[in-house]
């Protein structure tokens, strides 16, 4: 659905894009992490068509951004880390008023305003001005608005930032309807939020893709699949005797700390009884996606 090729952007003398080349397939949630200056909200940008690179390509459904720039934009929903709403406007004269930008019929407009009311939970609100609402209220409306021409596909910029958790959770529940109706792109700092949504996540840092993956990938690749952490009495341990077992891929001794990376639990209770009284404690730990983001930008 979405083709990017060797992107590359400048802000003066600052690279934001190094030679950046993605694709999205269609009905797929990717999410895109990374440090602050990354060239996530530069990317999604240029996607859609709001900056232009200095050199690449970007295909939206076949279609040349730079060349093409009013079909592409006509496929796209995006919202904003902060949507820019008129804020005099009540809440569904301002989804008209974009309804009527994006050319959706006159005979269909009132009620897909309506609709999308109903569906970001704002059908009591739409004779409210905008001015009068919450920051996560308002996102709800920047989700309606990028919603209201029927995009093929969606871009999320930081939906979440700053809202209340039940109301991040309320936009999280949303998007996650969307997956497999909708093409999605996810930035987000959050990375519980990343694991519990994307199909794919990009990792970016300094312009470029420093890892690519479905979650569980990526959180396998760093640690194996389990960090087994046993507490020991004393740190006299002979730690070459745990790689005989199989599923064992690396040892690590701090003190009395002794973490283990397996790629399977096959062997756990083998290796603790080979410890035998020297056993204080047992924890095991699965790999998370910030082990994944810091491994990956350090």
């Amino acid at each position: 659905m979405i083709k990017i090729g060797s992107l590359t952007k400048y802000f003066g003398e600052i690279q934001a894009l190094d030679n950046l080349s993605l694709n999205i397939k269609k009905g797929e949630l990717l999410g895109i992490i990374g440090p602050n200056g990354a060239g996530k909200t530069t990317t999604i940008r240029i996607i859609c068509g709001i900056l232009k690179p200095d050199m690449g390509t970007v295909f939206v459904g076949g279609h040349d951004v730079l060349e093409d720039p009013i079909t592409t934009k006509s496929m796209i929903g995006y919202l904003p880390e902060e949507p820019n709403l008129y804020e005099r406007f009540k809440a569904r004269d301002l989804l008209r008023y974009f309804g009527e930008l994006y050319g959706v019929p006159k005979e269909k407009l009132n009620d897909r305003v309506y609709e999308l009311l109903e569906l970001v939970g704002m059908e009591n609100r739409a004779e409210h001005k905008i001015n009068t609402f919450s920051k996560g209220l308002r996102q709800r409306i920047g989700i309606a608005r990028a919603l209201i021409h029927d995009p093929e596909i969606i871009i999320f910029d930081e939906p979440t930032m700053g809202l209340d958790p039940a109301t991040a959770l309320s936009i999280r529940s949303f998007i996650e309807d969307l997956k497999g109706e909708k093409t999605i792109i996810l930035c987000t700092h959050y990375m519980e939020e990343a694991d519990a949504l994307c199909d794919r996540l990009a990792i970016l840092s300094g312009g470029k893709i420093r890892d690519m993956g479905t979650p569980d990938y990526l959180k396998a690749k760093i640690h194996g699949q389990t960090i087994l952490q046993i507490k020991i009495n004393h740190a006299d341990i002979d730690t070459d005797k745990f790689l005989n077992f199989n599923s064992v891929e690396n040892v690590n001794l701090k003190g009395k700390n002794l973490e283990v990376s397996l790629n399977s639990k096959e062997d756990i209770s083998d290796i603790v009884s080979l410890i035998g009284h020297n056993v204080v404690s047992v924890n095991t730990k699965e790999p998370s996606l910030e082990d994944v983001f810091i491994h990956a930008v350090k």
